[in-house]
């Protein structure tokens, strides 16, 4: 009799540590739960998100996890199930500094992890807001995106650059893999450094990718990494039209300038092109980004192509339209003024859809984007446009997308009911200028 009563004693002990008064279900004693962070201290500036980051660690199950930073009204508590407990779980808590702090100060950040058992641990670690998070800036970089060497020139390929950064540079990476370049420069946080090189290429045609790295000495680390294509080859493989000075910086545009080539036969481009005033000075270009190393210009000898920094620029006399040829193996050229026989467009309905600009977006009957026509010349169609900072990619169009309407294409051509809507990367914001010329099919998206 005795024996029954213990054990009944025993399976009423059992049964109340099985059971809250509440309904909860209760646990054994356990180890206590673990915060572990990589650094304990966060970075952000005002206004910018953070992310508070940890790995959440029990023996048994964890219950909960408490986040508060008073000074920001943030209390927030993360409940884990109880009915399939967790042990491990990676914290990843993105919040908002407002917008009124400042860089100088610092806040606290508070977690408290509590376990199934009723372990609690708590955890402090320091939010900084003077953090940065810009990546270094190259300037002055060769060679330029898009270059050509020409077979039988010094086989050799200068690769310089000046990088800097305002907390410091921790290293400089070259990389191109054909080549076998491949070159880890360790810094000791200076503000700048300037990078030059000269290697050899081979005598053959091939196209390569150089790889620019840039690693600053944050905490954080910053990288910027620039990839440059370029080539070798018998002949330019490519030729643009600029109509600005040479001292005019051409990634400023977000496309249109300089003008890229209508047709190539037989190594020689063909454009067509409108002067916007009398005696329009150009040049042609080897590569889209800078004048050099292939600027073409007037030789001293009418007809004739002069391929360096120094060349004249090539006249056009009159204000209009013209074909032209250039030959850069033989160094020759033709210009040849037309009258365009092209259909002349009403633009009084006609609209831009597409990203990467204020009122935009794909509505076909939206009356905020329409055109005008250009005061001098009707076949450009034109209008300010409020960039957004980011990518962009339009299709000009009559309501319900009807004729006419033309693509945005890549190399900034406008199709007449065709084409592909090419997407511009940009983070460019403010006003720009956007015109098309539907005689010659090209689109320019200029800063005012």
């Amino acid at each position: 009799m005795k024996q029954l009563y213990l054990l009944l004693m025993l399976f009423a002990l059992f049964s109340l540590e099985g059971c809250k008064d509440d309904g909860e279900m209760s646990f054994p004693a356990s180890s206590s739960p673990e915060i572990v962070v990589e650094r304990n201290d966060l970075y952000s500036n005002p206004n910018r998100k953070f992310i508070i980051k940890a790995d959440l660690k029990d023996d048994l199950g964890l219950k909960s996890l408490k986040i508060s930073i008073p000074e920001f009204y943030l209390d927030k508590e993360i409940t884990f199930p109880t009915d399939d407990l967790l042990t491990e779980y990676k914290l990843a808590y993105e919040f908002l500094a407002p917008a009124d702090t400042k860089e100088v100060e610092t806040y606290k950040v508070n977690l408290v992890l509590t376990d199934v058992s009723g372990n609690s641990v708590a955890k402090e670690l320091t939010l900084h807001l003077d953090g940065d998070f810009n990546v270094p800036v190259f300037s002055d970089v060769k060679p330029v995106d898009g270059m050509v060497k020409i077979l039988g020139e010094d086989m050799s390929l200068e690769v310089s650059f000046t990088v800097a950064d305002d907390t410091g540079l921790d290293s400089v990476i070259v990389e191109e893999k054909k080549l076998g370049i491949k070159e880890r420069i360790k810094l000791n946080g200076e503000k700048e450094y300037t990078f030059s090189k000269t290697y050899s290429l081979p005598s053959e045609p091939a196209k390569y990718e150089l790889s620019i790295a840039a690693i600053d000495n944050f905490i954080e680390p910053n990288k910027a990494v620039q990839k440059l294509g370029f080539s070798v080859s018998s002949e330019m493989v490519t030729l643009f039209l600029a109509d600005v000075p040479k001292d005019a910086d051409l990634q400023e545009d977000i496309f249109g300038v300089p003008m890229y080539y209508h047709e190539k036969k037989d190594g020689v481009f063909k454009f067509r092109y409108y002067a916007d005033t009398d005696n329009k000075e150009i040049y042609f270009l080897g590569q889209e980004t800078a004048f050099e190393p292939h600027c073409f210009g007037k030789a001293s000898e009418d007809g004739k192509l002069m391929n360096s920094i120094t060349a004249e620029p090539i006249i056009l006399p009159t204000k209009g339209y013209y074909e032209l040829a250039a030959d850069t193996k033989n160094m020759t050229y033709e210009v040849t003024a037309y009258t365009p026989t092209s259909s002349v467009w009403n633009p009084t309905n006609i609209t831009i859809c597409g990203n990467g600009m204020e009122l935009g977006g794909w509505n076909p009957n939206n009356t905020d984007l329409l055109l005008a026509a250009n005061p001098d010349n009707p076949y450009i169609l034109e209008r300010d446009l409020n960039l957004t900072g980011t990518d962009i990619a339009m299709t000009i169009t009559s309501p319900n997308w009807g004729n006419p309407f033309w693509r945005l294409d890549a190399n900034a051509t406008i199709v007449y009911m065709g084409g592909g809507n090419f997407t511009y990367p940009n983070t460019k914001t403010g006003t720009y200028k956007y015109k098309m010329d539907t005689e010659i099919g090209r689109a320019v998206l200029i800063k005012e």
